[in-house]
C-alpha cells in the first residue's frame, strides 16, 4: 500500500512554481493546464505545479471563461 507523506510544518521549503513569487504552496495543478494560460512563468520540469493562493487567483481567472464553456458542454 502506498502512502504520501504529510508535512505539518513549513520546514520542507517549498515554495510556489512561478518564478519571482516565494510564498507557500496551497495548491498543486497539472503543468499543461497551467501552460495553456501564458500569463505566469514557471519554473522547474515536473507535471505538477505548486501555487500559493495569490498566483492560484491568477489562473482562475485567466481561465474562467474555458471552465464557464466546459462546464455547458457536459
Amino acid at each position: 500500500m502506498k502512502r504520501r507523506k504529510i508535512y505539518f510544518s513549513n520546514d520542507d521549503k517549498e515554495i510556489c512554481g512561478v518564478i519571482g513569487c516565494n510564498k507557500i504552496p496551497k495548491r498543486s495543478i497539472p503543468r499543461k493546464r497551467v501552460e495553456k494560460v501564458g500569463i505566469l512563468n514557471l519554473r522547474g520540469s515536473s507535471r505538477k505545479v505548486q501555487l500559493c493562493s495569490d498566483c492560484y487567483r491568477i489562473f482562475k481567472k485567466e481561465t474562467k471563461k474555458d471552465r464557464a464553456m466546459e462546464s455547458l458542454g457536459r
